[in-house]
């Protein structure tokens, strides 16, 4: 169903939308963002009302920082009500509205109901309109109060008329980060080269030209989730777009790390915008096989690395997912692994799970279980199959354990990880089955 008057106020509010230059975008990981800007402002003496437009359709407005030398704010109203389908039905209730139907004809009634259809009374009476009879919906004028685009309306009192220079901060959702790694691993898995992204996303109904950006990595703590007052508006495909130049600045701040895009960024409303975070770096890797006591007969493969300027990135690594690429015999690349990595401080260890390898093979059964009191024996079977035609392997089983257990006898020596875990590494060669048996109580 098509609303001329809606469809053209929708349309302007679009050509209207504000582009901002000047500004400085701080953007959380949490998926919120500090927005400060400075603007002139050409007041007069006293108090007197001003429209602050061009703010976030996300703003949390209790957060608004306002500093202006001489200038006082004392009253502060946010105006979100903003011209669409919803808002126009919903303001004419009770008011002659003019209905084109499918026919061509125009009928004119006193709004009822503007839910999934139209309810008008007219001078024949009641009249109920499905969605699939309306061609337009012509309203009278745009109903006082109503706005194009989401606006603070402040209260000032300036000491002195003039134009004054405004420092104006505030919070708002609708802004993430969080990071993409992408790795390419070397013939023999022994290392990759690691490159990073930085994936920016904005949906506040803004646009910043030429802004300073800066990205925080860590939790801040929030005491509430802010309030989305603009959750109807509604949500645009977003567009993607790669910056190939990097230039990020990292360094400690408060308990977190703040990283600085050394130059100027264009961040459109509606866009997913890469840019570089780190250059390529050199990460030499630990492959291993994993049969994990919990995961059935899957062996799992894990690539681990240490976070040291040594081995490589040498970085505070944020939050994000790595994606593993390798080239094949033909020398193309293609997708090996999939994994997420939390906030890695350097020097410390990143574990990464690329996926189930195919020729291997973990059998787990339980061959005697005797209970006594609170104490229970069992006898545990772990059959290891390596399928490979050529490659010798190296298993790292892990079985999970409860209470206070002890191993009676195992054919390999096995070693206690944790209160819950043993651990046994069973080398096989190319094609070879091994059997493997170990016997544990567990006090309750």
């Amino acid at each position: 169903m098509k609303r001329s008057l809606c469809g053209l106020a929708l349309l302007l509010a679009a050509t209207l939308q504000p582009i901002l230059a000047g500004s400085s975008i701080t953007i959380y990981s949490d998926g919120f963002g500090l927005i400060s800007e400075e603007r002139e402002l050409q007041l007069k003496k006293g108090r007197q009302d001003w429209i602050f437009d061009g703010v976030s359709r996300q703003i949390e407005p209790a957060s608004v920082l306002f500093h202006c030398d001489g200038v006082r704010l004392l009253e502060q109203n946010f105006e979100y009500d903003l011209v669409d389908e919803e808002t126009l039905l919903r303001r004419y209730l009770g008011m002659e509205i003019d209905v084109q139907l499918k026919e061509g004809e125009w009928l004119r009634g006193t709004l009822l109901s503007g839910g999934l259809g139209l309810i008008l009374q007219t001078e024949q009476g009641v009249t109920s309109l499905r969605p699939d009879a309306l061609v337009a919906v012509r309203y009278p004028k745009l109903p006082d109060g109503l706005r194009l685009k989401p606006a603070l309306r402040w209260e000032l009192e300036a000491q002195a008329a003039g134009a004054r220079k405004a420092t104006i901060s505030y919070l708002s959702g609708g802004l993430n980060w969080n990071a993409e790694y992408v790795c390419l691993l070397d013939e023999d898995d022994n290392s990759m080269e690691m490159t990073s992204w930085v994936n920016l996303s904005n949906q506040t109904g803004l646009t910043w030209e030429d802004a300073g950006l800066q990205l925080v990595a860590g939790s801040v703590h929030r005491v509430q989730a802010p309030q989305n007052y603009l959750a109807k508006a509604p949500r645009m495909a977003m567009a993607m777009e790669a910056d190939a130049a990097g230039g990020f600045q990292e360094e400690s701040f408060f308990e977190y790390h703040i990283y600085t895009l050394e130059r100027p960024a264009t961040i459109k409303d509606r866009q997913d915008k890469q840019v570089a975070l780190f250059d390529p770096k050199r990460v030499t890797l630990a492959k291993r096989y994993l049969a994990d006591g919990n995961r059935g007969q899957d062996v799992q493969v894990e690539l681990e690395f240490v976070n040291s300027k040594e081995k490589g990135p040498g970085l505070p690594l944020p939050e994000g997912t790595v994606r593993l690429y390798k080239l094949d015999s033909r020398g193309r690349k293609q997708m090996v692994g999939e994994d997420r990595i939390r906030h890695t401080p350097v020097d410390e260890n990143v574990k990464l799970t690329a996926g189930k390898a195919f020729d291997l093979v973990a059998e787990r059964k339980v061959l005697d279980e005797k209970h006594s009191g609170r104490s229970v024996e069992r006898e545990v079977e772990l059959t290891l199959k390596n399928r490979k035609a050529k490659e010798s392997v190296t298993i790292t089983v892990r079985e999970p354990m409860w209470g206070d257990w002890t191993i009676l006898q195992s054919d390999f020596k096995g070693e206690k990880t944790d209160a819950n875990t043993y651990e046994l590494l069973v080398p096989l060669k190319a094609g070879e089955t091994r059997t493997v048996r170990y016997r544990v109580r567990h006090n309750s």
